[in-house]
């Protein structure tokens, strides 16, 4: 495999070394291990949130890392880039307060695109994520499996409390799924949110220069939960680094997650390490 010419794996060490030191931090099920059956990697629509200071560097990383192996993926930024196929979610600005108005105007054209094709032939599930998450695709696949993607289903991996907004302006307290993991979201759901995507991020969050512009996460949260639909939490969608996770909850319940579906926080390197330590297990 031809190896990637970034400047920050420059005098890296040797490939092997530095694999090896993943063997005691992450569960490495190769033995009778079996593929997903009732969804494949196609039925997925990979959406990662970016902007034009990470293309070079963490969006770059994603491109040819895990998402180099999955057919539809969407890098939802203000601006194009040649280098990068970019979906371009036009006046919705570069910073992090930018994230939530591009993340729902991102899904809501993604969504859109996706009215005109035949229904066989249209994304079943929809992934958000990050250009700073590892994304193991056949793992994430099976924990799949027991979800029809014809209910509608919010699937995350870890749960905060924070202050949603109504119309009048008035605020109440809610839960919501953290965006440090992943957001999964079923094609039924993406479709009853539709029609209240652009209606939500323009009218009743709040807009950029207060403090819950950029919550993404809480945003899309409060708008689901609202709508009646519940949460899901599955194990294994982290919201930190492999060493992160075992800082955080000890190397035992860490690696009780025999299959985790993604890490955050990842550096460009590390992204490419944890690819390496995976791509040759599984076939997609």
């Amino acid at each position: 495999m031809k190896s990637l010419e970034y400047p920050w794996i420059n005098n890296r060490p040797h490939p092997a070394k530095q694999l090896k030191t993943y063997c005691s931090k992450i569960p490495n099920p190769i033995n009778n291990w079996r593929k997903a059956q009732r969804y494949q990697e196609n039925d997925i629509a990979f959406i990662i949130y970016t902007g034009a200071s990470l293309f070079t560097t963490r969006a770059t990383a994603v491109r040819d890392t895990w998402v180099s192996r999955v057919t539809n993926y969407y890098f939802l930024a203000s601006q194009p880039y040649p280098d990068l196929p970019v979906t371009v979610v036009k006046n919705t600005g570069e910073d992090y307060q930018s994230n939530t108005k591009k993340i729902f105007l991102g899904l809501e054209s993604i969504y859109r695109e996706q009215q005109s094709m035949q229904p066989s032939k249209t994304h079943k599930w929809y992934l958000l994520v990050g250009c700073d998450t590892y994304v193991n695709v056949p793992h994430l696949l099976k924990q799949l499996e027991p979800y029809s993607c014809m209910q509608p289903y919010f699937i995350g991996g870890s749960v905060g409390e924070g202050t949603c907004y109504r119309k009048d302006g008035t605020v109440y307290n809610s839960l919501f799924v953290g965006g440090n993991t992943a957001h999964v979201f079923s094609a039924a759901l993406v479709d009853a949110l539709y029609p209240h995507l652009s209606v939500y991020v323009e009218s009743v969050w709040p807009k950029p220069n207060h403090s819950s512009a950029g919550l993404s996460d809480v945003a899309l949260s409060c708008l689901i939960l609202s709508l009646g639909y519940n949460m899901t939490l599955l194990p294994g969608l982290w919201r930190r680094t492999p060493d992160g996770i075992i800082e955080q909850f000890g190397s035992k319940e860490a690696l009780e997650v025999k299959e985790p579906s993604s890490w955050h926080y990842i550096h460009p390197m590390q992204m490419i390490d944890l690819d390496e330590f995976y791509v040759y297990q599984y076939t997609l």
